[in-house]
Order: C-alpha cells, then structure tokens, then sequence
C-alpha cells in the first residue's frame, strides 16, 4: 500500500511538473516567439516615426576599455537619425562640420541581451566618438579610450514595447551612458535634410579661440571645453571659468545647465545666423535678447601671472600635449599624431624648460615631439626643436626656434608646427616681433591652452600626463 501511494505521488508530480512547463505558453505561444514579437514591436516603433527621430547622448564623465576606467570631461552628442525597413539608418551629427551636414548610413538591429538592445553594427557617425584612436575621437581620456560613448543601446523604460511613446529612453551597455530618442517634427526634418545641425554648423563658423557675446547685461567669452565638447565662460563679473555642456539642435545651443553672469540668467542661444559680411552671428539670447557672437583674438579677462606661472611649473614637471596645433577649425591639422620616425613610436609634444644646456650658463628649452623606443627620444631635438623663450608686455610666451645645427631633416607636419611656435600665428602676414601665445588654464585647473597671440586661429593644449 505504501509503496502504491509513493508511486501515485510520483505520477502526480509529474503531471504538476508538465503543467509548470505549460504555463510558459501564454496565448498559445512559446516565451521565443513572445520575445521575437516584442524586438519587432520596438523595430517597428523606430520605423513608425515618419519625420526621424532625434537621439542625444550624455556621457558621464567616465569611457572603459578592457577593464580599465578613465575619468575626463562630460560630454553631449546629437544625431538626427532615420530608420528604414531594410534595417537601414541613415544620420548626421554634431561631431564635427562634415558629420553636420553630411549623410551616413549604417545597419541596426534589436537584440535580446539582458534587455532589448539597439545595435548599431557598422561603422557610422554614432562611433566617431567611442572610437579608440584619439585621432579620429578627439578624446582627452588617451589612447584606447573614446569619450565614453556607447553604440549598444538597451532600451530603458520599464513599459511594454507597444506602449512606447515619443520620447525613449536608453542606456549604454559598455559605458553606461544615458541617451534619449525623441520623435522629430516635419519641419525638423526638413531643416536636418537641408541644413543638417544648422546652430552647430553655424555657431564653429567662428574659428578664433575666443568668442564674445554682447546684447545681454554685459560682455560674455565663451572659449572650448576640454576636447572641444563643452565651453568655458566668464564675464568681467565673473572672471572664474564656468563649465557647461551644451546640445546642439537645428536652430539653437542649449546649455546643459543655466548659467547666471551680471545679473542675468544664460539657458541659450537662439535662433544662430551667419553673417558672412562682418564674420558675426546673430542670435536671441534664451530665445528673446537680440545678441551678437564676435571673434575675438585676445582674453576679455586674461589671469594675470598666467603665462609666467605656466612656464615656471614645467621646469619641475614637463608639459605633454598629446595632439599638434587645432588650426582654423581642424584638430591636429598638421597629422603631430602620425608623426613618424624610424624605431620609435610618437608618445608626446614635450615642453620642457630649462633642459637643454647651452654653455655659458644659458640654458633653453625643448619644444619637440618624444618618441618611445629610441635611445634618444628627441630625435628632432636639434632640427628645430630647442627654444628660446620669454614673456612680453601683454603677458604672453614668446618662442624663438633654435636650429643647433643637427643632420635630421623635420616632415612637413614639424616644420609647420615649429612655424606657429616661432610666429605667433598659424599663416601671414607675419610681425616681428612674434606677438606670442596665450595661455589660458582649462576647466580642471591643471590643462592650458596655448593660443596663438597673432589671430587667436590655432591653440594647442598641455598637461602633465
């Protein structure tokens, strides 16, 4: 009888079990089929968007590769996107000028990870910025590393697929960065298919270093972020940098947070048009002050003891830049990153005062790219890379290149970087003498800017790492 019972306890767990299996088809379908339609249903929301859709991405300070995790700045990126049928999207960004107005295309799909993903699987405007080689990413977090950036997206709203609305949200699955898609307008579209990211476009038409806004309470410079992602401004009320990221759209830059200077509160700049006349742009400061943006080549409020500060701290500690001169809106335009020499690889700009020893009790300084791998890693030391320096009245670093008479003969890359150093300015009419270089202290207090004295039309950037 026992023996009876455990085996009708058996059956009867059995059965139960088969039924727990059963309650994973739900209206008749398996758990596959019901994740296959979900990953349709969120395809379909991106192709049901008839106008395109408008992503931006906010990174959080932080970019990984292979476990390691470096710390920069924060950034903004905006794309206006649109999905096809045939698992196309075609896009533009505001990466730079030519991603600005320029269509690229790439292939996507949705994927069931821990949660629904969009992928974006080949190479496109959306991987500029995680791209590894600073080069092409222009990141200041160093080689291996983009801005932090992902092109996985899983989608982060904790509703079902077909309830999804205008607005989604989404969350990188390598760097955790948040990112938005909202539905675009007819009208968006047809300015993003015309003008592409007009207020981007229009707003780095003004090429100098420095740029002044007037119409609002007082005077305000706006000068770049590290890496060129954010800006930096002050005010003669407020002579402390001030932070901020900002979002491009078709006609405006929004900053990411208010700002308040002279009693007057900053969310954006309107409504950007160019005027190729006077090289100034017209704008409405947060949508109503009539505004101007201007060029200009020095410092609205320049630090004082700046430069000598500057070229004092290095004597103890050499400064790096890692990219060669940004010149009339190109970064690195003379290739310094591609800078080649036989048995050695380029590490960095080095500017190290006081090193070289001239005899007599002069001592001069270096102004040269390091290579790793040579026995002597200023190969290009005495083909023009030594100088003399000095401050002038206005407070700027004079350079005065010194050839000490060595056999290397500099690329074309070197001989146009020595040129800048040595005239204070990135083409002609030169002056004598050199009207020098700026140095302006960066965001995180302890990068600077070199900006050439003449135009304000190059600058490049030092750190000690």
């Amino acid at each position: 009888m026992k023996k009876l019972l455990i085996y009708l306890l058996c059956i009867t767990a059995l059965f139960t079990g088969c039924d727990k299996k059963s309650d994973l088809n739900i209206d008749g379908k398996t758990t596959d089929q019901r994740l296959a339609e979900a990953l349709a249903t969120y395809q379909q929301k991106l192709l049901d968007a008839p106008y395109g859709w408008i992503l931006t991405e906010y990174t959080n300070g932080t970019a990984v590769n292979g476990g390691v995790t470096q710390n920069g700045p924060k950034a903004i990126f905006s794309y206006y996107m649109k999905f096809d049928k045939d698992d196309r999207v075609s896009m533009i960004s505001d990466f730079n000028q030519l991603t600005a107005a320029t269509f690229n295309s790439s292939s996507f799909f949705i994927k069931a990870t821990q949660r629904p993903t969009l992928i974006f699987d080949t190479y496109s405007y959306i991987h500029r910025p995680c791209d590894p080689d600073p080069a092409v990413s222009n990141s200041p977090f160093g080689s291996g590393f983009g801005w932090g950036t992902d092109f996985e997206f899983s989608f982060a709203d904790n509703v079902d697929a077909a309830d999804l609305g205008d607005t989604i949200h989404l969350r990188g699955n390598l760097n955790q960065c948040s990112a938005t898609l909202i539905k675009a307008t007819q009208e968006e579209q047809t300015t993003f298919t015309t003008t592409g990211f007009g207020a981007y476009s229009t707003f780095n038409k003004i090429l100098t270093y420095f740029k002044q806004v007037t119409g609002g309470t007082e005077t305000v410079e706006l000068t770049p972020g590290i890496g060129g992602r954010t800006i930096n401004i002050k005010s003669p009320s407020h002579p402390d940098l001030i932070n901020v990221a900002y979002q491009s759209t078709a006609h405006n830059i929004v900053l990411e947070t208010p700002i308040t200077l002279g009693g007057q509160t900053v969310t954006s700049f309107n409504d950007l048009v160019w005027n190729a006349g006077t090289g100034t742009i017209s704008t409405k400061i947060n949508g109503t002050t009539a505004g101007t943006i201007s060029p200009a080549i020095a410092p609205l409020v320049p630090e004082a003891g700046i430069a000598a500060a500057f070229y004092n701290e290095g004597f103890t500690n050499p400064w790096l830049g890692t990219a060669g001169f940004h010149v009339n809106g190109v970064d690195d335009a003379y290739n310094i990153l591609g800078l080649t020499y036989p048995g050695g690889n380029y590490y960095r700009f080095v500017f190290y005062p006081g090193l070289v020893d001239g005899g007599g009790g002069d001592f001069y300084d270096v102004l040269s790219p390091f290579f790793l791998g040579l026995d002597n890693g200023y190969p290009y030391l005495f083909s023009g890379g030594v100088a003399y320096t000095y401050g002038d009245s206005k407070g700027r670093l004079v350079f005065q290149m010194l050839d000490g008479g060595g056999g290397v003969t500099n690329p074309f890359s070197l001989r146009a970087t020595n040129t800048i150093f040595n005239r204070g300015k990135v083409a002609p009419p030169y002056v004598a003498p050199s009207p020098g270089f700026y140095i302006v202290r960066k965001e995180d207090g302890t990068s600077y800017d070199m900006v050439t004295g003449g135009d304000a039309l190059g600058w490049m950037t030092w750190s000690h790492q």
